[in-house]
């Protein structure tokens, strides 16, 4: 695929993020990148290396369109490249959770998505260099290995990179008769800040029926038990773009520290944790949790 004047627009590229890293990687690859966060002050790097970074929140839909119009305005109307890699986590037995944060995370990691995508496809649309297969431009959505695990006390992350990847799916369907090429990007554990920011994590409630495992679950919630597994950012970026730019890429990309053998061990390694509670422990944890309806 020639590089020769493609643009870029990648969400989610504060400090330390897989954004950014990916703006990094096609900036020298000769791209013309356009980064966009929430928090303009946290693109100084970008900003030095004189990519274009533009406030957007992705949550906000005002703040979507004005960011395309802004962009419109830089590219005479066209993009070639649009990366959705802005997300957010939540980690917390299901029984626990609050229903509100569920909420504000599903607006995070999929309306966020489909809103920024069609604030953007008519710039998509116009994209001027079509790889040899036909395609003019290129939707990446980051949904992450966690789209395909059943992993205990990460249901509603897990679910929403579910919906999105689903939604891949339809869009690359949908958008297939107008050029556009779809591709799911999924991410298995890189260093980066998502990790860092789960130290926020909120804590396992003291009447949850999980409260006898609290120590390994809260554990699991904060991520450090895969820091060992996990690729740095620039080779990920690296490979990835590596993966984006051939004039065929695929439908999905997989990359990241043990997107294969690591993500059913993950698996087994939760589903053994709830198992490891006493029937004592089973009978005093379930007295506590209903008490909290008497």
């Amino acid at each position: 695929m020639s590089n020769k004047r493609r643009t870029a627009v990648i969400t989610g590229c504060s400090v330390g993020s897989l954004g950014e890293a990916l703006a990094f990687t096609l900036h020298e690859r000769g791209l013309k990148v356009i980064a966009t966060a929430r928090n303009p002050a946290k693109m100084d790097g970008l900003r030095k290396l004189d990519i274009l970074c533009v406030m957007m929140d992705v949550v906000d839909r005002s703040s979507v369109e004005a960011c395309a119009e802004e962009v419109a305005k830089s590219t005479d109307g066209h993009i070639d490249i649009l990366i959705n890699s802005v997300g957010g986590g939540h980690y917390m037995p299901f029984l626990d959770f609050n229903i509100d944060d569920a909420r504000k995370l599903f607006k995070m990691n999929v309306f966020s998505f489909l809103e920024v995508t069609q604030a953007f496809m008519p710039l998509l649309m116009k994209g001027k260099s079509p790889a040899s297969n036909g395609s003019k431009g290129l939707l990446v959505n980051q949904t992450s290995i966690s789209s395909l695990l059943r992993t205990p006390y990460h249901s509603t992350y897990s679910a929403s990179k579910s919906a999105m990847a689903m939604f891949n799916d339809t869009q690359r369907i949908e958008l297939a008769p107008f050029g556009i090429r779809v591709i799911d990007l999924k991410t298995g554990s890189v260093e980066s800040n998502f990790g860092p920011n789960r130290t926020n994590a909120p804590h396992i409630p003291d009447n949850s029926l999980y409260q006898p495992i609290k120590d390994k679950i809260e554990f699991v919630i904060q991520g450090t038990f895969t820091e060992s597994y996990a690729e740095e950012r620039m080779p990920w970026a690296k490979h990835v773009v590596d993966d984006l730019l051939t004039d065929d890429p695929p439908h999905q990309i997989w990359r990241g520290g043990h997107v294969g053998a690591w993500k059913c061990w993950r698996i087994s390694v939760n589903v053994r944790m709830a198992r490891t509670m006493t029937e004592k422990e089973v009978i005093e944890s379930r007295k506590k949790y209903l008490q909290r309806f008497s």
